[in-house]
């Protein structure tokens, strides 16, 4: 690099405010002594650099261009200001300025000369005392301002042709920077002392493997690796012990590497290509704290912000305006920021300090992040071709860490010890995504693996104090990002993509406020949120097909914990812990096309933890404010589609936990040990549906969830005031909208799988016992259960066809458990849950269409089965042939009352002779055995023919009725004159219900023998009838059939004719086809005549 070059970049540097003064590191790969101490006002910025193997392609041919190898840096004019900045802080050697050129006064007693003599004058005697001046050693106090800041910049291997063809055999290169400066200063038993202003920033900045190609130029790339290591660290001790305004800590720890490797670019017929680069860079900066303000005022206070950020455009190709461009590379970034150092309990903490006995001192505000920017393996055309991974594949990943464990000590201050710790650590990314616009764009085979991690929890006391020993923060673990997405425009784009990440941040917080004042209190607000959207295929007059694997853990915080005794609003926990999954995944959309996705996601999300607070013998104190959330929200592996074919399927496991148990007691105490909780816990899936019009869509899914929100809520209000109290709702939402087949105009299908396994809060115990307002439980669990499965929906010449079987268990509340007298509104349990069950699955719903829903289902919600029972529709009127079967069983018929109870008729002569019948009509049913013995019939022997007379028997006795007045036998039948009935036959009243068969008697009379009958052949066995039944179903047990007793009156006269006499015979209520009936309708067949039923 020209000298002028040089120059300019330095006076860039030092007019932008990057000026410092400092002691700059002399070469790229020197090692710095870290035992070096810092000046009193040392900064610096340096710029390593690294140049080589770059080539420019033009009409003429190949430029290659030079290279450099060195170093910038802003040392050259800081270093005369830091040196004298050093001599000032030890003035004692200076002849001139602020600390030398005193005169020296004399040390022996002497006086100065005395005065002429005068007539008035007085002699005066005695002289001056001694005296004496010393110098500081350090006029600035200890107060130190340091700062680093190191930008490496390698700019290797890249090819960009314009015009012409360039081409880049990859090298291997290897940028290293390494310092290390440790600041050590003390402000102890002083005031304004011992103060540091620090900051630590890598930045390396890495540009190579890229190729580019601009106007049928072509820039090509083969093979090749680079590698990046920056190192920019120190730690951090001071004292502020017994001072003012003294140990101090204000660190920023800074880093951030710079990654753009591995891409190809290609504009207006150009070609690019970036095939097998490796690239590595990682930086780490900053180091612990440590601190200490005990007996301070103002002192001891530490405000470090942590920062682990790497910035990436890795493994990319884009083309445009018929250009081409491919990429199959590979990179990593990693970022540390911040270290650790055994401290509180041997714990590895990352800043460490004390404000006992003091005024507002030892507090800690330390804001840790841990993050990514990246956009990897993404493929992009516009009329054009573009590819990544399409040979080789390509893979991203990175490691990002800042922060750690924080802690302090506030005991017997005021405004001591607190700690403010938001820890956030948020990848955000968008990586292998093909799109395209008028062409082709493809990603394959690529891979991303990411874990970062920000703060480790916070722990402080603050007993015997006020206002101290406090702890405030957000531990939000979140992963917002697109990958594995392919999208198409009048063209084709297909996406390959799996991905491994962990995502952490903040864990447990602990401190105490015993015996103190507003002291010892934590708030927190964890968080978990995968938020992404990932194996989506989308086209809109094109074609796209996506495929995409994950697996991820992200978890945000790790529950609270807070004791005190005899405290002031003191050990109070307010917390919110939330895991709230949001994914789309799985999704094939098209429009005038084909849109295919298909996707497996493996999530774990956790927030918060167990909590505790302990306010026993205080007021105000030991409270719990609790609202634990997990609710997954997911939208995945379905189908819709407006004109083409599109299909989503795949599969999720989701674990999704927030809280844990909660503990608190106030015995003893006021306003203490309350519990105000509302968990919820549930999910919603939006899985597996199919949305098909004027096309074919198929969604199929397996999805299985896990939500757990909260869990036990234990606390005591024994002899206390308004303690001990646990008041909320426990909510469970759930709404597994899955496998549903919409379709007009075209054929939709959804099939697969749900399982949702969720529960919010657990069991409740408390206690009032000699407590006022004390030990009350206000607890209403509620489950809110809307199935909206299974659905098929179908119009216009649709087709809709699901297949959904679904599993939901849920668990809200628990037992509820509290004692108390009852005494002073104390011990009172206000428990009572509510279970809402809103069917709204399983329904068939054509249109001019066909749908069918094929589904089943399991729900148990608190241990009950709140199942939907399936039945099919009732089907057409029973065939002649066959019997009905009572639903339940004979069994479940009513016993008929004893026979005694029907009155005898007496007088009653025997039944006449029955006539044979002759042959059954072909077209008849055949008659079987009833399979039940008649009561009434028992008597009867084996018989081969028609009996003349039948034996007489007592009839039973109605209970409660009397004998028929004036009635005390049946009056003689006549002779039967004729064939025809007589008009004036009346006809027979309705027969009054008989509990059981009467047994036979003998009638007055002999009735006349009907005439011209074919004679009966052998009868069947006593007890069964004479004719074949059907053989379907049982007829039932005699003393249950629905007979009524005769009503008092004449027998018609029947005037020569061989038919039965017809009756009203009541049929078996809600039965279509009775065998009486089918009966009747037999014996009308063969005589003609047409029997009545009701």
């Amino acid at each position: 690099m020209q000298s002028w070059a040089k120059r300019g970049l330095q006076t860039a540097l030092v007019t932008g405010g990057l000026l410092m003064l400092g002691t700059g590191i002399a070469s790229a790969d020197e090692h710095v002594n870290p035992d070096t101490p810092a000046s009193p006002l040392d900064a610096n910025v340096t710029v390593p650099v690294e140049i080589d193997n770059n080539a420019v392609g033009t009409p003429l041919g190949q430029a290659d261009l030079p290279g450099y190898k060195g170093e910038v840096s802003t040392k050259a004019v800081t270093k005369p200001v830091s040196d004298a900045l050093d001599s000032a802080s030890s003035p004692g050697s200076s002849t001139d300025g602020v600390g030398g050129g005193l005169p020296s006064l004399p040390t022996t007693g002497a006086v100065p000369a005395p005065l002429a003599a005068k007539d008035s004058a007085r002699q005066v005697s005695g002289g001056v005392t001694d005296g004496g001046f010393t110098t500081t050693d350090d006029i600035l106090k200890g107060n130190k301002v340091v700062g680093d800041v190191v930008v490496p910049i390698q700019i290797v291997d890249n090819a960009i042709g314009v015009i012409g063809d360039a081409e880049v055999e990859g090298g291997t290169h290897d940028q290293t920077w390494s310092h290390n400066q440790d600041i050590e200063t003390t402000g102890e038993d002083s005031s304004l002392a011992g103060n540091v202003v620090s900051l630590d920033w890598a930045l390396p900045v890495q540009i190579a493997g890229n190729g580019g190609g601009l106007a049928g130029g072509t820039g090509r790339v083969v093979g090749g690796s680079a590698s990046q290591s920056t190192t920019e660290t120190g730690n951090i001790t001071t004292d502020g012990e017994g001072s003012a305004l003294s140990g101090n800590v204000l660190a920023g720890q800074f880093a951030t590497p710079v990654q753009v490797t591995g891409n190809a670019a290609s504009w207006i017929i150009g070609n690019a290509n970036s095939s097998g680069y490796e690239a590595e860079t990682e930086a780490t900066s900053g180091g612990w704290v440590e601190t200490d303000g005990d007996d301070s005022a103002l002192g001891g206070n530490v405000g470090a912000v942590p920062i682990a950020l790497p910035v990436k455009v890795n493994d990319n190709a884009a083309a445009a305006w018929g250009s081409l461009a491919n990429s199959n590379s590979s990179s990593s970034a990693d970022a540390t920021a911040g270290d650790t150092t055994p401290g509180w309990s041997n714990v590895p903490s990352y800043v460490q300090t004390s404000g006992e006995d003091s005024a507002v001192a030892g507090n800690a505000i330390v804001p840790q992040t841990a993050d990514v920017a990246n956009v990897g393996g993404v493929a992009a055309s516009w009329i054009g071709l573009a590819n990544t991974g399409t040979e080789g594949g390509t893979s991203q990943s990175s490691t990002v860490d800042a922060g750690g464990f924080v802690s302090s000590e506030g005991e017997g201050s005021a405004g001591g010890g607190n700690i403010v710790d938001p820890a956030v650590a948020a990848p955000v990314e968008v990586t292998c995504i093909a799109g395209t616009y008028i062409g082709s764009a493809n990603v394959a085979s690529c891979e991303n693996t990411v874990d970062a991690n920000a703060g480790n929890g916070s722990h402080t006391t603050g007993d015997d104090s006020t206002l101290a020993g406090n702890i405030v923060n957000t531990q939000a673990a979140l992963a917002p990002e697109v990958f594995g997405v392919a999208g198409s425009h009048i063209g084709q784009a297909t996406a390959e993509a799996s991905e491994t990440k962990t995502v952490t941040a903040g864990a447990y917080d602990g401190t105490t406020g015993n015996d103190s004042s507003g002291s010892g209190n934590i708030v927190q607000v964890p968080a978990a949120v995968p938020a992404e959207i990932f194996g989506v295929g989308g086209s809109f007059i094109g074609q796209s097909t996506a495929s995409a694997e994950e697996t991820k853990v992200v978890s945000g915080g790790g529950g609270g914990n807070t004791a005190d005794d005899n405290g002031f609003l003191s050990s109070n926990l307010a917390t919110t812990p939330v895991s709230l999954p949001l994914q789309a995944f799985g999704i094939g959309g098209a429009f005038i096309g084909q849109g295919h996705g298909a996707a497996d996601g493996d999530t774990t999300s956790n927030a918060g933890g167990d909590v505790h607070a302990t306010g026993d013998g205080g007021a105000g104190s030991g409270n719990l404010v609790y609202g634990p959330v997990s609710l997954p929200v997911q939208a995945h592996n379905f189908a819709a589609v407006l004109g083409g074919i599109a299909s989503g399927t795949g599969s999720n496991l989701t674990d999704s936990n927030a809280g844990g148990d909660a503990i608190a007691t106030g015995e003893n105490g006021a306003l203490a040990g309350n519990i105000v909780q509302s968990p919820i816990g549930g999910a919603v899936p939006i899985t597996g549906h199919g949305v098909a019009g004027a096309g074919i869509a198929e969604g199929t899914s397996v999805n299985d969830v896990v939500s757990s929100a909260g869990g036990d809520a234990t606390t005591n209000g024994d002899n206390g005031a308004v303690a001990g109290n646990i008041v909320g709702p426990q909510l469970l939402p759930l709404v597994p909208f899955a496998h549903d087949a919409v379709s007009v105009a075209g054929i939709g299908t959804a099939q697969g799988t749900d399982t949702i396994d969720a529960a919010s809060g657990g069991d409740v115990e408390t206690s009032g016992l000699d407590g006022s307002l004390s030990g009350n439980i206000l607890d209403l669990p509620t489950a809110v259960d809307t199935k909206l499965f299974g659905n098929a929906i179908a119009a216009l010449g649709g087709v809709s066809k699901t297949t959904s079987d679904n599993v939901t268990l849920g668990q809200v509340g628990g037992d509820s458990v509290t004692d108390g007298s009852g005494e002073a509104l104390s011990g009172f349990n206000f428990h009572h849950p509510f279970i809402f069950v809103i069917p709204l699955d399983s329904h068939e719903i054509p249109v001019l269409a066909i749908a069918e829903s094929t589904t089943t289902d399991l729900t148990e919600i608190n241990g009950e089965d709140h199942s939907r029972a399936f039945t099919d529709a009732v089907g057409s009127e029973m065939p002649i042939d066959a019997l009905p079967t009572l639903p339940f069983g004979a069994a479940a018929l009513p016993a008929a009352p004893a026979a005694p109870a029907v009155p005898s008729l007496n007088g009653a002569g025997t039944l006449p002779t029955t006539p044979a019948i002759g042959g059954a009509r072909a077209d008849g049913p055949q008659v079987a055995t009833l399979p039940v013995q008649v009561a009434g019939l028992t008597a009867l022997k084996q018989l081969t023919a028609v009996p003349t007379a039948l034996p007489k028997s007592e009839l039973p006795e109605l209970p409660g009725t009397p004998a028929l007045p004036g009635v005390p036998a049946l009056p003689k039948a006549p002779g039967l004159p004729g064939d025809a009935a007589r008009a004036d036959a009346p006809k027979l009243a309705q027969l009054p219900a008989l509990n059981g068969l009467p047994t036979a008697g003998k009638l007055p009379v002999q009735l006349p023998t009907a005439g011209n009958l074919p004679a009966a052949g052998n009868l069947p066995a006593a007890g069964n009838l004479p004719v074949q039944l059907p053989t379907a179903g049982a007829l039932p047990a005699a003393g249950e059939l629905p007979v009524q007793l005769p009503t008092a009156g004449t027998l018609p006269v029947v005037s020569n004719t061989p038919a039965m006499p017809t009756a009203q015979v009541p049929a078996l209520a809600g039965v279509d086809s009775s065998p009486l009936s089918m009966f009747q309708r037999f014996i009308g067949t063969l005589t003609g005549k047409k029997f009545h039923t009701m």
